[in-house]
């Protein structure tokens, strides 16, 4: 599930254009529709566990109003799982989309839903680092492959009891980085025109009923605010028109 990213460029660029808020360049687009992608996706967990809040008071619904249900919908494409193999040598787990050979390696990892023993159904509980000499202090408290425990430091993933060399972790991936390309033309009219390249542009990855707050949120940071989202639909169907008027 995705939102076309052609589709929110253009109507952003018709909104500002009718607002005359300035002039918006491709590489501009994309810096911000990066930042404000990750705002919604952060904005549903929030609206997750209010929902399931309200449900477990008591003040929830089913079928068409069960709203924990919907939200996870926009959270499921980015639910993923993967098998970590410790690194024999330095004795941690990588996290996924980790790179030791860049001065920045970052990782995909956007939340952690859980991490267990491979092959098996155990939960590895997370412990805070400061924690673990108090765990290694007493024989009952230490931890063991049926209590097994873990912190996260710099992107890796410290496991004990060590004798764990391989983990499944569970977890919220962050989405890719949406992308609008294109050929440029500098020299027929003077000023650069930006023509849709669709074979190497992102979508975005969010779901189709987070397309109006995707885009009022872009158009937010290039200081225009609309309070009626039925000028953005409004926007839509009047460039798909043009569109189909030049085809």
């Amino acid at each position: 599930m995705a939102i076309d990213v052609n589709k929110v460029y253009t109507t952003v660029l018709s909104i500002l254009n009718k607002k005359g808020s300035g002039y918006m360049t491709p590489d501009n687009f994309n810096k911000i529709a990066k930042v404000v992608q990750l705002e919604l996706l952060d904005r549903a967990f929030y609206e997750y566990n209010r929902a399931v809040a309200k449900q477990t008071g008591g003040r929830g619904a089913q079928g068409a109003g069960d709203i924990p249900r919907k939200i996870m919908d926009k959270l499921d494409p980015f639910c993923q799982n993967t098998t970590l193999t410790i690194d024999s040598t330095n004795t941690y787990f990588e996290l996924p989309g980790f790179d030791s050979s860049s001065d920045y390696p970052g990782n995909d990892l956007y939340a952690t839903l859980s991490l267990k023993v491979n092959n098996e159904f155990t939960d590895i509980e997370r412990v805070d680092k400061s924690k673990l000499p108090f765990l290694f202090s007493s024989k009952l408290t230490a931890p063991s492959t049926t209590f097994p425990v873990y912190y996260y430091s710099a992107d890796l993933i410290y496991v004990f009891p060590s004798t764990i060399t391989s983990v499944d972790l569970y977890y919220i991936s962050k989405p890719s980085d949406p992308s609008w390309n294109s050929s440029v033309d500098t020299s027929s009219f003077g000023t650069p025109i930006y023509t849709y390249s669709g074979s190497d542009s992102v979508n975005f990855t969010l779901h189709a009923s987070d397309e109006s707050d995707l885009i009022l949120g872009i158009l937010k940071y290039f200081g225009v605010t609309i309070k009626d989202p039925l000028v953005i639909q409004a926007t839509q169907q009047e460039e798909q028109s043009i569109t189909q008027q030049e085809q």
